[in-house]
């Protein structure tokens, strides 16, 4: 496992709104950084580890759920989060690819899997 760490960290700012009195406008601005400042956890609403997939900060204000926050993400900014997965995920989630090995017809069917090791065909194996 790499030491490598990404964090998914969103601010929210409330001002008064300039087009209707007594109102107040949201600013949401989320980040996606390697390393947590101090800054970060003063001002931040939810900081959230994007590869050991839990929420560091926002529990007090009601976001417990790793997967919920990640969603909600994943629908307001979906070119960001293509590029974490292809960048992060890729590197975690491996497909065993196969080869077929035959040393002859009798023997049983013989697989390498891409490390090189050999192993007999089994009912798993696509």
């Amino acid at each position: 496992m790499s030491k490598e760490k990404v964090f998914i960290i969103a601010s929210h700012k409330q001002a008064p709104s300039k087009s209707e009195k007594g109102k107040w406008d949201v600013t949401e601005v989320v980040e996606f950084v390697n390393k947590v400042k101090t800054k970060n956890y003063q001002c931040a609403s939810i900081i959230a580890d994007y590869l050991n997939r839990e929420i560091i900060k926002g529990k007090s204000i009601g976001v417990d759920s790793y997967e919920k926050f990640e969603e909600y993400v994943r629908k307001k900014y979906p070119e960001q989060m293509k590029f974490l997965d292809q960048a992060y995920r890729e590197e975690q989630i491996k497909e065993e690819t196969l080869e077929q090995v035959s040393i002859d017809e009798n023997s049983p069917e013989v697989i390498a899997d891409e490390f090189g090791n050999l192993r007999t065909k089994t009912v798993f194996d696509k």
